[in-house]
């Protein structure tokens, strides 16, 4: 985590008085609160610039003028306080549950970018790796559930390693 990030959690999970942090070095509250905010638009900014691409590595599309622009920000910012996932975002609503018992990479409304394609070459390869064991032992059930996986990250994958055309399916959330 960088100091802009770790800046930025004191911010938010803190009211404590910029005399309180000596290692921010600002001279005022304000200035505190002007950087929080730069960085708060800073981050919105890579957000909004990032290329985003659903389970079927789809390029996700928000039109910056829509209603839901400042909606999805929001999700997007909420999710990341409030989810903790390897290699994306969940993109359910926070009123509802999800049906998918941590299967995140089979669930509709999962977002990811190319800042996870680590988490998701590591992932496939695992997945990969619990496909050819279980064929080795007839497991046709645990053969059949890692390969939806197994499709989806190569998916993902495939796409978040290669610039969209105009030719690349889209969605709109």
């Amino acid at each position: 985590m960088g100091w802009q990030s770790g800046l930025h959690a004191i911010l938010v999970e803190s009211s404590r008085s910029h005399s309180d942090y000596p290692h921010i070095k600002h001279t005022s509250t304000e200035m505190t609160a002007h950087y929080a905010r730069l960085h708060d638009t800073t981050v919105r900014d890579h957000w909004e610039r990032a290329r985003k691409v659903d389970i079927h590595g789809h390029t996700v599309a928000i039109a910056d003028d829509s209603p839901l622009a400042d909606a999805a920000w929001t999700k997007h910012h909420l999710a990341r306080a409030t989810m903790a996932l390897p290699n994306g975002y969940c993109g359910l609503p926070l009123q509802q549950s999800c049906p998918h018992s941590n299967a995140c990479l089979t669930c509709a409304v999962f977002i990811t970018t190319p800042e996870f394609l680590p988490q998701h070459r590591e992932q496939l390869e695992m997945t990969r790796g619990i496909i050819a064991r279980a064929r080795q032992h007839g497991q046709l059930r645990l053969i059949e559930m890692n390969t939806r996986t197994a499709d989806n990250l190569t998916a993902i994958i495939t796409s978040l390693e290669h610039e969209p055309d105009d030719t690349d399916p889209q969605v709109s959330l």
